[in-house]
């Protein structure tokens, strides 16, 4: 009865920590900023991040390619299931192009490759269902200045492929007066969330793809169906930043958690002593 007692007591606080760091994880965040890690033709910038998205303040888009600035989180992609991706994008001071990409981090499978034309001020919502043609692990946004240059780039070996989709060759540059690496915005990203759908729940009424334009921004859906077959690699730069949600919210829970467990036993040791 004793050692139940301290078994029932560990066992609680270990839930405690363990469903704490769960969330952490399942929120955090990693950033490249090529810029601020030395690469002169990558995006600065300063970011932040929580479960739901994030904010982009960008001080330089800079002149590198889509992938010259990126955000990306740890996601289960299984071949054969059917996945909705959720999320509304927006750019405040112009209007910038967005490259999704659900995929490995470093190999040239994906099951999603989509620009998404967010206009100055305004607001695009995505609401995307897409069975996976391959297993896969991360999705990333990519916000760096991309001229529509990089095709034959030997580091940007993607290029080819996201370029098949994009309406807008220029992409960035959309004007001549617009050729410029030092553009400021801030992009945002709220109501993120890429959940597996059950068998048991229709996704979008059975339309399989529904993208909604909520303030004049733009969503290129390459082949309306959500997944894109490339037929090249891609040189997504290791990301180097991590972003968690909460702050030392998860610190301080886990924390307690462990105490709450300390309790329980010095309890449970003074209940034996009497």
């Amino acid at each position: 009865m004793k050692m139940m007692k301290k078994i029932v007591a560990l066992t609680a606080a270990l839930v405690l920590v363990i469903g704490t760091v769960s969330t952490v994880s399942a929120a955090s965040w990693k950033t490249y900023f090529g810029l601020n890690s030395g690469w002169y033709e990558g995006t600065e910038a300063k970011f932040s991040g929580n479960a739901s998205g994030w904010t982009c303040n960008i001080l330089s888009i800079g002149w590198g390619g889509c992938w010259g600035g990126q955000i990306s989180q740890k996601k289960n992609i299984v071949k054969g299931k059917k996945y909705t991706l959720k999320c509304t994008l927006s750019s405040s001071a112009f209007d910038k192009w967005v490259y999704i990409k659900i995929g490995n981090e470093t190999g040239s499978q994906m099951n999603l490759g989509q620009w998404v034309d967010c206009k100055k001020g305004k607001s695009v919502s995505i609401n995307k269902t897409f069975t996976a043609k391959y297993n896969a692990n991360s999705i990333y946004f990519a916000v760096g200045g991309d001229f529509g240059d990089r095709a034959g780039v030997a580091t940007d070996k993607d290029a080819k492929v996201r370029y098949k989709y994009a309406p807008n060759k220029k992409l960035d540059g959309r004007l001549p007066s617009d050729y410029s690496a030092e553009h400021k915005t801030t992009i945002k990203c709220t109501g993120f969330s890429l959940e597996e759908v059950s068998a048991s729940t229709p996704s979008n009424g059975g339309t399989g793809n529904t993208d909604t334009n909520t303030g004049g921004g733009n969503v290129v859906n390459p082949n309306n169906n959500g997944t894109v077959t490339p037929d090249a690699g891609n040189t997504v730069s290791d990301p180097n930043t991590t972003v968690a949600t909460g702050d030392f919210e998860p610190i301080v829970f886990g924390a307690a958690a462990v105490v709450a467990a300390a309790v329980i036993v010095v309890f449970t040791r003074r209940r034996e002593a009497e």
